[in-house]
């Protein structure tokens, strides 16, 4: 995965969980009294808006990742465990995501809502731990593609022979 790419996912990322904690924390503890009892935060609705937006580029990010970094992985049998938990996290998260846009049903919804929101704070450490441990274990890999470079041969063979 080039350094451009990763750049965009990180960025791409990052505005999809602050998105989503922001609208966590207007939602809950944002309210403000108003004439007719508690009213939501004038930003929590711009919090939502900016995590569906982020939401959307995010499935169509994992697309992309899923053919550029995410297979190519697993064949390689590289960082299984943290690339596994981190994926399988991002499909949980797309799916509850679409729940909570179409379930009608309230106390189903209030359910999802929760997983949902439990999930996406975990998705930060679990991203971190799947990062660092790549940096620590591989740090030829940080800049540039996902393949490791070659090692340099042990002896040059001689001419002529």
């Amino acid at each position: 995965m080039t350094r451009g790419l990763r750049r965009l996912a990180q960025a791409v990322l990052a505005l999809l969980w602050a998105s989503g904690a922001a609208w966590l924390v207007l939602h809950h503890w944002g309210q403000r009294a108003g004439a007719f009892g508690p009213e939501p935060s004038a930003a929590e609705p711009w919090a939502l808006r900016a995590h569906g937006v982020a939401a959307t580029a995010t499935v169509a990010l994992l697309g992309l990742l899923y053919g550029l970094h995410v297979a190519p992985g697993w064949r390689a049998r590289r960082r299984r465990r943290s690339g596994g938990a981190l994926f399988g996290t991002a499909v949980a998260l797309a799916l509850s995501g679409d729940l909570l846009y179409y379930l009608a049903d309230e106390d189903a919804r209030a359910a999802v809502a929760l997983a949902h929101w439990a999930v996406g704070l975990a998705g930060l450490p679990l991203f971190v731990a799947h990062r660092w441990r790549r940096e620590r274990r591989h740090p030829e890999l940080v800049s540039g593609s996902t393949e490791p470079k070659e090692p340099p041969p042990l002896s040059q063979p001689r001419r002529g022979s």
